[in-house]
């Protein structure tokens, strides 16, 4: 009887430890995890429908904070409303989600300078640009950004 307890037990133990294993390798890191919202706005953005993306969106802050997000959130708000065609608006929102990534992250640094140099804020956006390269001069995003500005 005993024996038998033993062998269930060691069993069962087994079991777990091969469906954690097995669920561990298979779990992608929380660096990567999305939102649901925020999947679905990039999925409408990829379908050029930035009136959706900016529907999924609104009023999403809550969410968006309690998932860490709010910084993707402002970077799809802004490539909507850059897509929309609405300059002013795409760069308050990248400017947002600059200040809520921190001072590190490049991307939204460029998008925001763009923006800036779209909206006739030159020497801002290219004071942008500039941030950006220093950052790292490998990134080739900066030198189109200076071709744009180059346009005034």
């Amino acid at each position: 009887m005993r024996t038998q307890r033993m062998m269930i037990a060691s069993i069962a133990v087994i079991a777990m430890v091969l469906l954690l294993w097995q669920t561990r390798a298979a779990a992608g890191t929380l660096g990567e995890f999305q939102p649901p919202v925020v999947r679905q706005a990039q999925w409408a953005l990829q379908q050029e429908n930035p009136e959706r993306a900016l529907a999924l969106l609104e009023k999403r802050t809550t969410e968006l904070r309690r998932w860490r997000a709010q910084a993707q959130g402002s970077a799809l708000v802004c490539q909507a409303y850059f897509q929309m065609g609405d300059y002013t608006r795409a760069e308050q929102a990248c400017d947002l989600a600059f200040r809520t990534a921190g001072e590190t992250n490049g991307q939204y640094l460029y998008n925001r300078g763009v923006m800036r140099l779209l909206v006739g804020r030159v020497a801002e956006g290219v004071a942008d640009l500039k941030r950006v390269s220093a950052m790292n001069s490998q990134v080739p995003l900066a030198a189109g950004g200076f071709a744009v500005a180059g346009r005034w």
